[in-house]
């Protein structure tokens, strides 16, 4: 799994997946991410929010999506898992 160094370094990576996304086309995948980044708050129920939009998205995009792209949304899954999980 991916270690992310910070929390900047984190939401920087969703920055780029959800470009990437909407580049490729998958623009309602890119928007569900960056709703779900939206609602970080700095409590666990927005760390929660943006779990729910992550799965969202592989759920209903994930096998449409690049294999890197769709790979790293499931890593940043496993990583949210544990911030919500504290």
């Amino acid at each position: 799994m991916r270690i992310y160094e910070s929390n900047d370094e984190f939401f920087q990576a969703i920055r780029s997946l959800a470009a990437r996304m909407e580049k490729d086309g998958h623009a309602e995948a890119a928007r569900e991410l960056r709703d779900g980044f939206a609602c970080l708050n700095g409590l666990t129920d927005g760390w929660a929010m943006l779990l729910d939009s992550v799965n969202k998205v592989l759920a209903g995009h994930g096998k449409a999506l690049a294999p890197a792209d769709a790979a790293e949304l499931k890593q940043m899954s496993r990583s949210i898992k544990k911030i919500v999980r504290r």
